[in-house]
């Protein structure tokens, strides 16, 4: 049963790993796009789309309670 518990544990923590990363990144995103840097040309520079760009900044946005002052 331990074994269980720490594979529960391993992904648990794995998750808050990828929450804290995904995180990152928006604000990364965030900061680029309060500097007047267009959402498409971050889209091209990671090799996304820019509807996935708005969604890391948005998921930032909306943990933090900050909004980008240049639109």
């Amino acid at each position: 049963m331990t074994t269980v518990v720490d594979a529960r544990d391993a992904y648990l923590a794995a998750r808050r790993q990828v929450t804290a990363t995904r995180l990152a990144l928006g604000r990364a995103i965030y900061e680029a796009r309060d500097q007047n840097v267009p959402q498409l040309t971050i889209a091209a520079k990671l090799g996304l789309t820019r509807e996935q760009v708005r969604r890391y900044q948005d998921e930032f946005e909306k943990a933090t309670g900050l909004k980008v002052t240049a639109e």
